[in-house]
């Protein structure tokens, strides 16, 4: 099993970008989607769509009502798995889609499933484990694109396992999301990319709020400054790449700011937030993290932010 759940460094060099080339030989499938959630209820009507037998099932059972007459309704996921060439998971997390699979008891033998539950590497490693003990041709996968974009272009998705598995599934997962990247017969690499990127998504959107916060308290409009910030997001987002060739290279040189500039920086934006009796607790995060950052390296780029991590 360990060819499939071994841990170790991310040794290929770029993705495997699936796209249209994998949108053939998919017509007929029998395919079950568990969990009913906005993106199980999307790739679900998506695939009602692209002309599949289409199976249901959610742990309540409303959520499969919209679904009457369009698929067939599961009574328990071990239907579920019996009806089925291929299982879509889509559940809240990787607890979740393990109780589903453990429910399913014996029908899960020999069963091709695709997991698309976000959670962390550790459950989504350890999900393949059992998987694979238990019979399972298992695949992790998440998607990186909203459920309103399911099967438009744009819509995006990570997915890793064993190749001959991939080689079956991918013909429905490019109908899913046009642009499938491929990332070996690592499960927990789907979601290392996941947590990294969502991590970037919900902690700017955080900061967008502190600004907002913070200019409200000075009788500033959240929309006045919203193009502004917008800016600096986009500034973030040109600096960034510079950031991550610092880290991999672990030398950081000051070409056109110091970190010590950011400590400053950062100490009067969480002053302010105080003054202003907004919660300081992010800016003061982000200003401890420059703070020991630049302890010794006070003449070094604000990318060594990254060796406080």
């Amino acid at each position: 099993m360990e060819q499939y759940c071994h841990r170790g460094g991310y040794r290929t060099s770029k993705w495997v970008l699936v796209g249209e080339v994998a949108t053939t030989h998919s017509d007929g499938m029998k395919i079950s989607v568990l969990g009913l959630g906005h993106m199980g209820t999307a790739v679900a009507t998506h695939l009602i769509g692209e002309g599949h037998q289409v199976t249901v099932w959610n742990r309540t059972p409303s959520r499969a009502t919209p679904f009457i007459g369009r698929a067939i309704l599961a009574a328990d996921p071990a239907e579920a798995f019996a009806s089925a060439d291929l299982v879509i998971v889509s559940s809240l997390d990787n607890s979740a889609a393990r109780d589903i699979l453990f429910s399913a008891s014996a029908a899960v033998l020999g069963s091709l499933v695709v997991n698309l539950s976000s959670d962390t590497p550790a459950s989504a490693r350890a999900l393949c484990q059992w998987g694979h003990e238990h019979g399972v041709r298992y695949l992790a996968g998440v998607m990186v694109t909203p459920s309103t974009i399911v099967g438009q272009s744009g819509s995006s998705m990570l997915v890793a396992g064993d190749e001959a598995d991939l080689d079956a599934a991918l013909p429905v997962l490019a109908a899913i999301a046009p642009d499938v990247a491929v990332l070996g017969n690592r499960h927990e690499l789907p979601a290392s990319f996941d947590t990294a990127l969502l991590g970037v998504f919900w902690t700017t959107l955080a900061a967008w709020a502190h600004g907002t916060a913070l200019a409200n308290a000075h009788g500033i409009d959240g929309q006045s400054i919203a193009a502004q910030m917008a800016a600096m997001v986009r500034l973030a987002a040109d600096i960034g790449p510079g950031f991550a060739r610092d880290a991999d290279s672990g030398t950081y040189p000051a070409e056109t700011s110091t970190i010590m500039s950011a400590v400053t920086t950062m100490q009067h934006v969480t002053a302010a937030s105080v003054d202003a009796g907004v919660d300081p607790s992010l800016p003061a995060a982000v200003t401890a993290l420059f703070e020991r950052a630049a302890s010794g390296h006070e003449a070094e780029s604000p990318s060594r932010v990254t060796e406080a991590m």
